[in-house]
């Protein structure tokens, strides 16, 4: 017997339109391949889509992809990850286990003594599954802190657990940042724990605690993961086959897309010089039909980080036929102009005093650009900027809309040319 385990794919993160068609291509993939090995059930720990209720294409094509597992007889067993729960809400996920196409995992009653005792749903292979679904800033702890172990343990028969969340022992030096709870929250003597949330695929096994396993995000929820996919980190799901305990883990690879990543260093150096050097790297690589990776770090000594020309490079390979241009600068930093903390009381008063604290670095001849005016200005323009796409509305009549209001707020022309 054999059953996939897969978690992490994030679905409608993605907003450029070739990352989005990778993205779905390779969760279709993983699901063909699952049917195609004829695995006994899948399990899902948590982030299977990026929000509770994601954009209607995501969740036609999520129930279109499910519906073929269903119709293949295949069971997916799922709890909700961080990303794709709401504590105030419902989630996509409840409308697909009301169809039958998934089946939610984890069953709550509290007992009288205050702890949680959670009741096991048992698979048609007889294996019994249990689990705690991932909620968000780590307000998950609690609950494990409540659990009740014992009735967990003493259960007999082939046992997962499924959850979604951080070990402290699993971690790694490139394990994302956030809160990680000790491996002892989770009940001893299980056949096999499925894990979620840790985006890189890692297998380890303790003494009570055999075979804790995370498959890592099968392309990406974060853009760190691209960049680590150019870096050549394996993506894909993993595939246990089992009879009365585990017999084999195996990491399936699915591939979808080529990368090539820029590397610049920018530490004391001049603007002009960043902006050379990207130019000369980004006209070696072939670009076509590639997601390219650009990382630019380090403190100008001269020039803005504004000053990096990035949107050139962007057009460029764009033009060149690159699939997708991802862009990081966040430690991007200058000497010449750096961002001061502001506090306040409330958001209205910490932004006026951003902008006070800072926009004495702009150098302008214009007066309402700068002092009082400035700050009143930046303020209109921010709220302006801030809102949200309306109802119905399209996305270039919203950017149009952006466009002609905050080029009202500064008293200029629109040049529709």
């Amino acid at each position: 017997m054999r059953f996939a385990h897969l978690s992490d794919i994030h679905l409608g993160f993605q907003k450029q339109e070739a990352l989005q068609k990778i993205e779905q291509e390779v969760f279709e993939k993983t699901l063909d391949e699952c049917i195609l090995r004829k695995v006994d059930f899948i399990l899902i720990p948590g982030d299977l889509f990026h929000s509770n209720i994601p954009e209607m294409r995501v969740q036609k094509f999520a129930f279109a992809k499910f519906r073929q597992v269903h119709d293949a007889e295949i069971p997916v067993y799922v709890v909700y990850g961080s990303h794709d729960s709401s504590p105030v809400a419902n989630s996509v996920i409840d409308l697909l286990a009301e169809t039958g196409y998934i089946t939610k995992v984890t069953r709550v009653k509290e007992s009288e003594n205050g702890k949680i005792v959670l009741d096991f749903i048992q698979d048609k292979t007889g294996v019994k599954i249990a689990g705690f679904s991932g909620l968000k800033a780590g307000k998950d702890r609690e609950y494990y802190e409540k659990l009740d172990r014992d009735s967990l343990v003493s259960e007999p028969g082939f046992k997962i657990f499924l959850f979604h969340g951080g070990i402290s022992e699993v971690k790694t030096e490139q394990s994302q940042k956030g809160e990680y709870m000790p491996l002892s929250f989770l009940p001893k003597g299980f056949s096999y724990y499925a894990g979620g949330h840790m985006h890189r695929f890692l297998h380890n096994e303790y003494e009570d605690y055999l075979h804790v396993v995370y498959p890592g995000t099968l392309f990406s929820g974060y853009h760190s993961d691209l960049e680590e996919n150019a870096n050549g980190q394996r993506r894909g799901f993993v595939l246990v086959e089992f009879d009365d305990k585990v017999t084999s883990v195996d990491f399936i690879e699915i591939k979808k897309a080529d990368y090539e990543i820029i590397e610049i260093d920018a530490e004391n150096r001049k603007a002009d010089s960043v902006n050379i050097d990207l130019a000369d790297k980004v006209k070696k690589i072939d670009a076509a039909g590639k997601i390219i990776i650009i990382k630019v770090e380090g403190e100008l000594t001269y020039g803005k980080t504004a000053d990096v020309d990035l949107s050139a490079i962007r057009e460029y390979l764009s033009q060149s036929g690159a699939l997708a241009v991802n862009i990081n600068k966040n430690k991007l930093t200058s000497r010449e102009y750096k961002i001061t903390e502001a506090k306040g009381k409330n958001k209205d008063e910490i932004e006026t005093n951003v902008f006070k604290e800072n926009i004495g670095e702009l150098q302008s001849e214009q007066k309402e650009l700068v002092g009082d005016p400035g700050v009143l200005l930046a303020k209109k323009l921010l709220k302006e900027l801030g809102q949200p796409i309306l109802e119905n509305e399209k996305k270039m009549e919203y950017l149009q809309r952006m466009k002609q209001g905050a080029f009202g707020i500064l008293e200029l022309k629109i040049d529709d040319s």
